[in-house]
């Protein structure tokens, strides 16, 4: 079975289904599905075939949906952007991954209309200099039920976070549907959900979400921008079953207390990207929503979860795995198997697997261990194998010989209910690392009262070197917390 194919069955099964919901505009699975097999037609008949690499410059918009399914029919494989991309980063990674043809906008078109590789060019707005991606199809005749390749490359994402150097994730269709039905199993998702979409489609979990929705035969409510009052009024309106949202959406409504207090899920709500403060976990248990924590990555999806409302003993864990297929180990320094307890290297096996970088043979090899994917992450498992995410390795701090885990630090200032986003980085000491502590500027915050908080809450060894107040601590467009940007205050 095939990503196409499951849709088409889903459409089948219920033809009059809402599918899609953008920008307040409905599309039926059997609308959908019309206007999906429309665009295959229209890229065939613009030569886009198994062997084209298409950038698909778009954000959250019915042209990249239909670029993602369609392609998946054709068995191309595609590399997602978004309007955000600088022209150079764009460019690279048009030089990166080989890419022969492009779908954007005619900005987009016109701008890579020069570069010698891309011989195939359709855009996404009506011009008369290209070739149009919503043009009616002159074809009649009905697609052929074929054979398709998943194990083929499908997808060429790139790795989020903030190390400034995202690697070229590769995916398979294969490797999508099985993520898909862990995915689907985990949070019991069928055809009567509805699933909000809030980060963008050219990241590996905006497409998760997009695929859990679609392949279930439920339906999806997508934005193209998240904002806090219009999310609100979504899961109002439309009476949202499930949502996954980053952790820094998660702070953004938690200041909306009116609107906060009266939300509502009735699947729940999946907290993705960084680890929640123990007080915004709380908040949410409180309005009866069952919150789920989960741990993963792009490489490798969910390997673990954890329903916080059932099991607040285990509040500060990210939890457990949740498939006998999928397995967890801490790896210490000495590449050596750690026993509960002891932090090290969290290191994994998972049906979900990303098929590989795109890259020499010495980064995939020196990507696993064991056959287990070694995820760059520091934390340690207890005796009932629940997961304890404590920092990324490259984030970690020594001071004296005692490390440090930045992530402690600013889980202490975000517990305080006048503070709403902290980071914490380390700049060179002469005798051991600096400590630097980031505060959004608030009305009711100073360097006096961060202060105190450090005194009083913090071990002796955590105490900030220097304290900044700004007025916008950077992210990436998922919401992570760029750490490279903040050392540049440091210059």
């Amino acid at each position: 079975m095939n990503i196409f194919d499951i849709i088409k069955k889903n459409t089948k099964k219920n033809p009059k289904k809402i599918a899609l919901i953008l920008n307040e505009r409905k599309y039926s699975y059997e609308e959908f599905f019309k206007i999906l097999v429309n665009t295959i037609k229209i890229l065939k008949q613009n030569k886009i075939s198994k062997n084209s690499v298409v950038l698909v410059i778009e954000d959250n918009t019915l042209s990249h949906i239909l670029s993602l399914f369609a392609l998946s029919y054709i068995n191309a494989c595609i590399v997602p952007a978004s309007t955000y991309y600088s022209f150079d980063h764009l460019k690279k990674l048009v030089e990166v991954t080989k890419v022969n043809s492009l779908i954007a906008n005619s900005k987009y078109c016109s701008l890579f209309k020069s570069v010698k590789t891309i011989k195939k060019i359709i855009s996404t707005n009506k011009v008369n200099k290209f070739s149009y991606f919503f043009e009616n199809s002159k074809s009649k005749k009905n697609l052929k039920t074929q054979k398709i390749n998943t194990s083929k490359n499908f997808i060429i994402s790139f790795s989020s976070g903030s190390t400034g150097n995202p690697k070229p994730i590769i995916f398979s269709q294969k490797t999508k549907i099985k993520r898909f039905l862990l995915m689907k199993n985990l949070y019991k998702i069928n055809e009567k959900d509805i699933i909000t979409l809030t980060c963008p489609l050219d990241h590996s979990l905006g497409m998760r979400i997009l695929f859990l929705s679609f392949l279930s035969g439920a339906t999806i409510v997508i934005m193209n921008k998240f904002i806090p009052l219009n999310y609100f009024e979504i899961v109002k309106k439309y009476s949202v079953t499930l949502s996954v949202l980053i952790a820094n959406q998660i702070y953004d409504l938690q200041s909306y207390k009116k609107k906060f207090k009266n939300f509502f899920l009735k699947k729940g709500l999946v907290s993705a990207s960084a680890k929640l403060s123990p007080v915004t976990k709380n908040k949410i248990i409180k309005n009866n929503i069952n919150l789920f924590e989960m741990y993963g990555a792009s490489e490798i999806g969910t390997v673990t979860s954890i329903n916080l409302k059932k099991e607040k003993k285990y509040i500060k864990s990210v939890g457990k795995i949740y498939n006998k297929l999928i397995k967890i180990k801490i790896l210490s320094k000495g590449k050596k198997f750690l026993s509960a307890y002891n932090s090290g290297e969290i290191i994994c096996k998972t049906p979900g697997l990303f098929k590989g970088y795109l890259g020499t043979k010495k980064i995939n090899k020196d990507a696993f261990f064991k056959n287990f994917f070694r995820t760059g992450d520091i934390g340690y498992l207890d005796k009932k194998n629940f997961l304890y995410f404590l920092s990324r390795k490259k984030n970690i701090i020594r001071r004296s010989g005692i490390t440090i885990y930045p992530e402690d630090i600013e889980n202490t200032l975000l517990n305080d209910k006048n503070i709403k986003e902290a980071a914490v980085i380390s700049g060179e000491g002469k005798l051991s690392e600096k400590i630097y502590l980031f505060v959004k500027k608030e009305k009711k915050i100073d360097q006096n009262y961060i202060k105190n908080i450090c005194l009083n809450k913090l071990s002796t060894f955590q105490i900030p070197n220097e304290i900044l107040l700004i007025k916008n601590i950077p992210k990436s467009i998922l919401g992570k917390i760029n750490k490279n940007e903040l050392k540049k205050y440091l210059v």
